[in-house]
Formats: C-alpha cells, structure tokens, sequence
C-alpha cells in the first residue's frame, strides 16, 4: 500500500508539474475573418507603424500605405467600428498572452463558453496624435497593448477587434500572442496515472506469484521430508 500512495501523490502532482503546450498566432492571414470583406489581406505598412514579427499588418482591402491603397471613412463609437476582425483560436486554449496594434485603433473582446456575447478585454483610444491613438492600442512602437487572460477551455474561442478609422489614412490591425492549452498536460496525467496504476496492479500479481510459488516449494519440501 505505501507503493500505491508515492504512485497516487505522483500522480495527482502532474497537472500542475507539467508545462502546457503553447501555440503561437496572430496576423498571419490564418485561421481569420472580418467582416466587411471576409477574407483578411496582408498590407504595406506605414513607415511609422510598429513592427511584430513574424506577423503582418491586415485589413479587409488595400487600406495600407502602398499604391492603390485606400483610406477609409472616418469613424467612432457611435457609428461602430471601420471593420471587425476575427481571430479563432487553437481548440482548448486556457490562456492568452497577445499583443495588439492598431491604425487608429482598436477595441478588443473574447467570446467564449463563459461570454459567449464577448467580453470587453480592452476600449479603443479616442485619444489621436499625428499618426494614429496616442498610447495603447495605437500604432506606433511602443503604442502596443499586452493583454493577459484566462480562456474557457471547454469549448471554441474567438478573439474580436473592433478597428476605427479615425483621422484618414492608411488603417489597419497587427497581433500576435500565444495560446496555452489545457489538452495535452491533462491527458498526459491521466496516460501517467493509468501507467503507474497498472505498474502497481503487475507489481502486486507478481508478489502474489511469488507468494505461492513459496509456499508450493515450501509444501513439495515438506512432503518429500515426511516421505523420508
């Protein structure tokens, strides 16, 4: 019994000994949508716009710096966002680091088992300066929001941006994080536990075996005595 408990104590320990898996994404044109247009395209970015590799500035259309591009109409809160943006994320995820930037900027919402009408996770910045949002989530280095949250596992996730075209201009969103999953830590410990319990089922059979092997050797020793 004293096998059984260290095998037991190891065992209930694993979740929280073993590292989750971790997926990176981001703006990367997968696993994406928005709504105007449904398909994301990659974009020239502004010279002035932050850099995150390795994803990509994105919008609906040719809204970049590039030739061709187009500018937007300005918009805000009343009016509702220039496009909404979808990132679906890995099946199972628990946690999310992400970073976000956006021309001009952006408001951020999870929508999951727990809020399956989303989630405010970050308002947009009414506040302009020359180039886009003064501050988080702008566009600009150093004008990038780092959010942290926790994911209900049980079910599909979806982050939103909700992006505003506010002062003219090129416009778009850049993202990136990671994405903790629950899954394969968990099934990991139960593979684990089930291995040190039938360990510990063979361990005991083969005590038993060697118990009656014992007293078998112990009786055909007994009997030839007696026949002597």
């Amino acid at each position: 019994m004293r096998t059984f408990a260290i095998l037991l104590a190891a065992c209930l320990c694993l979740p929280i000994a073993l590292p989750a898996a971790v997926v990176s994404f981001g703006s990367d044109l997968l696993n994406e949508s928005n709504s105007v247009t449904g398909a994301n395209v990659a974009i020239q970015p502004h010279p002035l716009w932050a850099q995150l590799p390795p994803y990509e500035w994105i919008s609906y259309a040719n809204t970049g710096a590039g030739p061709g591009a187009v500018s937007p109409p300005n918009t805000n809160a009343q009016k509702g966002p220039t496009a909404v943006f979808y990132e679906y994320l890995p099946g199972h995820t628990a946690f999310v680091r992400l970073t976000v930037f956006a021309d001009d900027t952006a408001a951020v919402y999870l929508i999951d088992q727990t809020n399956p009408s989303g989630t405010l996770l970050a308002p947009a910045n009414w506040r302009q300066d020359g180039a886009c949002a003064r501050g988080p989530i702008g566009c600009e280095p150093g004008e990038g929001l780092i959010l942290e949250f926790a994911v209900n596992r049980h079910g599909p996730a979806v982050l939103r941006f909700d992006v505003f075209q506010r002062g003219n201009g090129p416009f778009g969103l850049l993202y990136g994080g990671e994405a903790e999953l629950a899954e394969n830590s968990e099934a990991l410990s139960i593979l684990m536990m089930v291995t040190g319990l039938g360990w510990f089922v063979w361990l005991q059979a083969r005590r038993k075996r060697q118990q009656e092997q014992a007293s078998e050797a112990r009786r055909q020793l007994a009997a030839e005595r007696a026949a002597a």
